[in-house]
């Protein structure tokens, strides 16, 4: 069995020296930077300091070590073996024919020493939450693995040794099929700056409102110190929040340019390959037939501007484990609404949405469950508040006003629903063309999922008894993902489309 790469030593040496220089330091803080500290304390902080960080630095050299001696990867004729733990020790099995993605990741510190780490999924929901291989090794091995397990995945045997310790491998030799410019980035950026600044303004809005009131209880020596408490609570919830708002761009605007820096996706063969990341370099390789859902969004603001951002569901492609943490599901960051069929006919023309043809068929129930529960509750705090002030002898100058701000609180949620359910109310819909279906769901942020009918597992009909009479309903769909949520949720639709949904997974 093969060894990872020695210099995996190396690197993960380097990032536990900052680890056991800062777990020490959180035991010693009262000693250095206390205001009781003195110069003969630190003095005598500072070799037990010194003495503390060594053991502890002594801890992780012995800790890699024996990871190094005990890890290890093998392939074998139908399969690729893998062993690695120290403490708890795993040893996987993964059938070439059973790998589902395979992907490469490399930070900064990896970049260092000249190494990655390779993941290999079998796709399996009960494994879902990491990737069953994961080997650590020189990047243009690395390389080379991902070709040849591209290779074998097809085949399923390995017909003879291959030499890939010295070959670099270019995983395309075509052209991107789409390209994430500077120009779209900078897009990116600000459109995401005006969605912070959207809500920054409602939540202004607000304090303004909670200010006031807090100012007026304070000259009428209601509250009295709670009532400067909540004041001084209140302020410095509103100065976090416009400094977040602050930082909010520079944020985006690293996220963008550095996290998405070079975001290119290639196509050879059977494989799609996704490739992003400055500092952090993602290198993601699946085979088309893994795809089992396309989702299309659209917060307010890009539905305003006509921007979307198209989303892959594919077993495997997340991963999560020791070695390997990160979100990705993202296919094309942005790009212009009218362009998605023409970048999805490139890239997976399986998965173009066809036009809504169902629409939801009545408003009144996207809202009235809200509504009487929203009623409910704003009518009992307005019940108890003003008894509690009465039986407090509070005056009606007093009495009055926290009533309205009661009542308006609530108006204005409703008003935020309302408008939700209105847009959720003309997004919702459904079309079913050719083994195909297209769902069509969301309030303010606009969903567009689209997958074949092999990958529905389950369909559920939600009703009630005035819907069914009306003959309405929710639709609920299951697919065979690896998500924590696999629904995808259509609500207030005909009856009748459950049958041929439910048609659908007798077939």
């Amino acid at each position: 069995m093969k060894r990872f790469d020695k210099r995996y030593i190396y690197a993960s040496l380097l990032t536990d020296l900052f680890s056991s220089i800062a777990i020490p330091l959180i035991f010693f803080e009262e000693l250095f930077v206390s205001e009781d500290s003195t110069s003969e304390n630190i003095r005598f902080a500072i070799p037990l300091f010194i003495a503390v960080s060594a053991v502890f630095y002594l801890c992780f050299i012995t800790y890699r070590i024996l990871y190094y001696r005990t890890s290890g990867y093998q392939m074998t004729e139908n399969e690729i073996v893998c062993k690695r733990g120290v403490f708890f020790k795993k040893r996987s099995m993964l059938e070439y024919k059973r790998v589902h993605a395979i992907n490469k990741r490399q930070r900064l510190i990896h970049m260092i020493f000249g190494i990655a780490v390779l993941t290999v999924d079998s796709g399996s929901a009960n494994t879902s939450h990491q990737a069953e291989i994961t080997i650590v090794e020189r990047e243009k091995t690395v390389d080379a693995l991902i070709k040849e397990l591209n290779s074998l995945k097809e085949s399923g045997v390995k017909t003879g040794e291959t030499d890939i310790e010295n070959k670099e491998v270019l995983l395309s030799d075509k052209d991107s099929l789409y390209t994430f410019t500077s120009g779209k980035k900078m897009l990116y950026t600000l459109i995401h700056i005006i969605s912070t600044a959207f809500f920054t303004a409602v939540f202004c809005i607000l304090t303004v409102l909670v200010l006031s009131a807090c100012k007026l209880l304070l000259q009428l020596d209601f509250l009295g110190t709670w009532g400067q408490y909540l004041l001084h609570a209140v302020q410095i919830t509103v100065g976090a929040t416009l400094l977040f708002s602050a930082f909010s761009f520079i944020g985006y605007l690293l996220h963008s340019f550095i996290g998405y820096y070079n975001f290119t996706i290639t196509k050879q063969d059977d494989n799609i390959q996704i490739s992003y990341g400055l500092l952090e370099k993602h290198t993601n390789t699946f085979s088309y037939d893994r795809i089992k859902a396309v989702k299309i969004s659209q917060g307010i603001v890009q539905r305003m501007l006509g921007f979307a951002t198209i989303k892959l569901e594919v077993i495997g492609y997340t991963v999560s484990n020791e070695e390997n943490s990160q979100a990705i599901g993202v296919l094309v960051p942005f790009c212009k609404y009218e362009e998605i069929s023409e970048i999805l006919n490139r890239i997976l023309p399986d998965f173009v949405p066809d036009d809504k043809q169902t629409k939801s068929v009545s408003y009144f129930p996207f809202i009235s469950w809200f509504a009487l529960i929203l009623g409910t509750i704003t009518g009992l705090v307005l019940l108890q508040t003003v008894v509690s002030l009465m039986i407090f002898k509070v005056s009606s100058a007093i009495i009055l006003p926290v009533a309205i701000g009661i009542v308006g609180i609530g108006a204005f949620i409703l008003a935020l629903k309302a408008l939700d359910s209105l847009l959720a109310y003309q997004n919702n819909g459904l079309t079913i063309c050719d083994g195909k279906i297209t769902a069509y769901y969301g309030g303010f942020t606009k969903n567009i999922t689209v997958f074949r009918s092999n990958n529905l597992i389950a369909a559920e009909n939600v009703t009630t008894p005035l819907r069914k009479k009306a003959g309405i309903t929710s639709l609920v769909m299951h697919l065979k993902t690896n998500s924590t949520s696999n629904e995808i949720k259509v609500h207030i639709q005909e009856d009748r489309l459950t049958e041929e949904i439910e048609q659908m997974l007798r077939l």
